[in-house]
């Protein structure tokens, strides 16, 4: 019996960019439970390792935005492709290195990489995805790379155990410049509307409308929340006595009951207030993140990653769905490559040297505090697009 293709996944473009998403969630997601492992293992600090998830985040936080403007004037295709080209060459790098200078490198590296691939990849969904639909849209993207991301880790792990870590970021390396020529011959986005001439220039201080400044504060708060992670998680469960596959495994649980509530939680951000589905979202997922850190159990760290996983089906689509709203169609890229430029991977580190729950602490209540405050300016701006009725930055920004 044949399943039905749900309808947002009918249109060719869109399947594309969800293949897309899906191999390089895969690719990804090899190497990501290993890599603060095997710099370890090579005698690197806990500090340096907490510099490392540092400067990758921090490469994303300057060049998302110059990327995303790129992408906006040249198309998206070019920059996803480059992305996953260097992308390859600094996994390749790891099986190398071997000081911290090294490691450091390749993670800006590899930060110059994502921010490459990820403005333009999320405005793309904007460009091919009618308004009524991205909620849904934003969340198969999520979905896909999370599938992805899903069977990475496991198989990284089942590959590690027989054959060690460096041969995982050799397969890695290889499927990221696939990835890259796959781009060039078979992703045809279309022209951004930002290459139409006859329409006015949007200067970037349209950017820094309370609109706009909400949804960045909460990209901001889940962007903290990968710095904590990105620093001390592998290492967090490692001290907890966890081998390589089932360091692996704690990565899929999220993905798997994000896959399956992906289709509900697309349909309700494309329904009633986001808003709300954000607030109740992010209060949970706080109190989720904080637990991780209390219950030092790696099975029930596994019911947390499946819980948290199920959660965030409703606030991520949602914000997506959300931010795309409110910005104008000539600036997607750079719109997205402003959203959700943080870190806190250093804090991560000498909060995890201290005790080991206090990143997650600090994390969950970082989350909270931000979402209370930017949660309202949500809420405001959501009413003024259904009066105005157009993308409030072409409206003019909200007073």
């Amino acid at each position: 019996m044949r399943l039905p293709i749900p309808a947002i996944m009918r249109d060719p473009a869109l399947g594309r960019v969800m293949l897309l998403a899906g191999f390089a969630g895969a690719a990804f997601g090899l190497t990501i439970p290993y890599l603060t492992l095997i710099a370890r293992d090579r005698g690197i600090s806990l500090r340096v390792i907490g510099v490392m998830a540092a400067s990758y985040l921090i490469a994303q936080m300057f060049l998302q935005l110059p990327f995303g403007a790129l992408s906006d004037r040249v198309g998206r295709m070019p920059l996803i492709a480059l992305g996953f080209a260097v992308e390859g060459i600094a996994t390749a790098g790891f099986v190398f290195a071997d000081s911290a200078p090294a490691f450091i490198a390749l993670r800006v590296v590899q930060g110059v990489a994502l921010a490459m691939i990820m403005p333009a990849l999320r405005a793309l969904i904007a460009d091919v995805t009618p308004m009524e639909r991205r909620g849904q849209a934003y969340a198969w993207l999520f979905a896909s790379f999370g599938g992805g991301l899903m069977l990475g880790p496991p198989i990284g792990g089942i590959l590690a155990s027989p054959l060690g870590r460096n041969p995982v970021f050799l397969v890695a390396a290889t499927a990221n410049i696939l990835l890259a020529v796959w781009t060039v011959f078979n992703l045809h986005a279309p022209r951004p509307a930002s290459h139409d001439a006859s329409l006015p220039k949007i200067p970037y201080a349209a950017m820094l409308t309370r609109p706009l400044v909400g949804a960045f504060l909460l990209g901001f708060g889940s962007r903290i929340l990968e710095g904590m992670f990105t620093g001390i998680w592998s290492i967090y469960l490692d001290d907890l006595g966890a081998s390589d596959f089932v360091i692996g495994i704690t990565y899929s649980t999220f993905s798997v009951a994000f896959l399956l509530l992906t289709p509900i939680g697309g349909r309700l951000a494309d329904s009633g207030k986001r808003w709300a589905k954000i607030l109740f979202g992010n209060l949970t997922m706080a109190v989720l993140i904080v637990s991780y850190g209390v219950v030092q159990w790696i099975p029930g760290i596994l019911v947390i990653g499946m819980l948290e996983g199920a959660v965030a089906t409703i606030p991520t689509p949602a914000l997506d769905a959300y931010l795309a709203s409110v910005a104008d169609p000539r600036i997607q890229g750079r719109i997205q490559g402003t959203f959700g430029a943080a870190s806190a991977a250093l804090f991560g580190v000498w909060l995890y040297e201290t005790a080991h729950f206090l990143p997650f602490a600090v994390a969950g209540g970082v989350l909270i505090v931000l979402t209370l405050i930017a949660v309202p300016l949500v809420r405001a701006a959501e009413q003024t697009v259904r009066e105005v009725g157009a993308p409030l930055v072409t409206a003019g920004a909200v007073e």
